[in-house]
């Protein structure tokens, strides 16, 4: 049977109220399209007068005011320079340390290439590549060029260095050189002022030697990346020989000199420290040329020296001399802060294999890393350091060998040579040297990667 339900009251309430939902919805649809369109219209002329770009009722060549900006746009909570509380403005620096450099009559004779020319860089040809800080020094153990035109070097006992020397450490990597140390007289006055014009044409500088009182007394800073490094450079021995060819009015500015066998230069040398911080240091190097020779470790007024210069402001000792490797230390301040304590770096390079045989420690040394730090509120922290050891290759008979790969400085990781070095007598004292540094230094120190 077919139903019309036209004609039920019931269909028709619902159809009623059908329509009424649907007249609802459509001014809902009404309302919800023109607050659209009306939001639109806000907003992109708040864009476009933000952007400083044209809208309908501007020129095109309109620049946006001071005025035409609200203070809803500029939300002051936030820095001008959204990167100024960022890490990246901390600043970072590598410094390294690296022991003696004195050419002995065997190395001169095989980097030999005319009359009075030479060429060291083969003897640094294999430690270069870790040789990376933005700040490097070494111990320049020796006059260099004293005479001008390389006439008249000469190895031990009074050294005088050919100038290639410079360039050959320069061209490594090495940008800093200490000057103050025992054979820092070994020809003279001349030799003295000579010398300091040699580093000058080379490019590179140093600490230590002065040519006279107003040099003397002017600090050594460097700007390091921003971070600005200070460094002094005190010797406790100058060779006899040598001291009798100075004049004796050029002694009291020539070279700063210290005792370290007793306490008695501390006050002084605190003074020269605070007089660097003074002009403007942030970090202090202090370079000792100390202590005995041929020893594997600092003696116990050596150690009270290193803290009564850390308390000082020393941030780092650089200490060599002994021609061998002696303890790495942190030294920790009362307010928590920490200075490097480097008792010795042995030789860097050198020849002095005829000394130690059997075992040539001479031959050994470590190229110290030191990562520092500035933060945001202008506080120095030195943050990490290790040291890699190094072996001057030569062939352990005190011959003079004929090829300069014989005389080359090598890195040694995880106790092996690089491997392009095939003779297993020189492998087997890389893995010596290797063994003896770890254990003067302790293998929390030694370089992994």
């Amino acid at each position: 049977m077919e139903i019309n339900e036209s004609g039920n009251p019931k269909f028709k309430a619902q159809k009623q109220k059908k329509k009424l939902y649907f007249v609802i919805g459509g001014l809902l649809l009404t309302l919800f399209v023109a607050g659209f369109v009306y939001g639109s219209h806000i907003f992109n002329n708040r864009t476009t007068e933000g952007s400083g770009l044209a809208n309908e009722n501007e020129t095109e060549n309109h620049l946006p005011t001071e005025a035409d900006i609200s203070d809803e746009q500029v939300d002051p909570s936030l820095p001008e320079d959204s990167e100024s509380n960022d890490e990246s403005d901390e600043t970072r620096i590598r410094l390294q340390f690296a022991g003696d450099v004195f050419i002995h009559q065997g190395p001169i004779d095989v980097a030999r290439t005319g009359e009075n020319t030479f060429d060291f860089n083969p003897f640094l040809q294999h430690i270069a590549p870790f040789i990376d800080g933005d700040f490097v020094m070494a111990n320049m153990e020796s006059p260099v060029d004293a005479f001008g035109g390389n006439q008249s070097v000469a190895g031990w006992p009074y050294f005088n260095a050919p100038f290639e020397v410079l360039e050959a450490l320069r061209n490594a990597g090495f940008n800093h050189l200490s000057s103050a140390n025992n054979h820092a007289f070994d020809k003279g006055f001349e030799g003295l002022l000579n010398t300091v014009g040699s580093f000058e044409r080379a490019g590179i500088a140093h600490t230590g030697l002065s040519v006279d009182m107003e040099d003397f007394n002017t600090p050594t800073i460097i700007d390091v990346n921003g971070i600005q490094v200070g460094v002094l450079a005190y010797t406790d021995v100058i060779n006899h020989q040598g001291f009798a060819l100075m004049p004796s009015d050029v002694i009291p500015f020539a070279v700063r000199q210290f005792r370290s066998y007793n306490l008695d230069d501390m006050p002084r040398m605190a003074t020269d420290i605070a007089d660097l911080r003074e002009a403007g240091a942030e970090l202090v190097v202090v370079s000792l040329h100390w202590g005995a020779e041929y020893v594997d470790a600092p003696t116990e007024t050596q150690r009270l020296i290193a803290a009564e210069l850390s308390e000082a402001g020393a941030d780092v000792i650089m200490g060599h001399h002994s021609k061998t490797v002696q303890p790495l230390e942190w030294h920790y301040r009362e307010d928590g802060s920490r200075a490097l304590v480097m008792y010795s770096l042995g030789n860097f390079m050198v020849d002095q294999t005829r000394l130690e045989v059997p075992e040539p420690r001479t031959q050994y040394g470590m190229l110290v890393s030191l990562e520092v730090t500035r933060g945001l509120e202008g506080e120095i922290n030195l943050t990490a350091t290790d040291a890699l050891p190094t072996l001057i290759m030569r062939d352990f008979t005190g011959d003079t060998l004929g090829t300069v790969d014989g005389v080359a400085i090598l890195p040694i990781f995880d106790g092996a040579v690089p491997d392009f070095v095939n003779d297993e007598e020189v492998r087997a004292w890389g893995g010596r040297a290797y063994d003896h540094v770890v254990n003067i230094v302790g293998r929390q120190w030694i370089t992994t990667d």
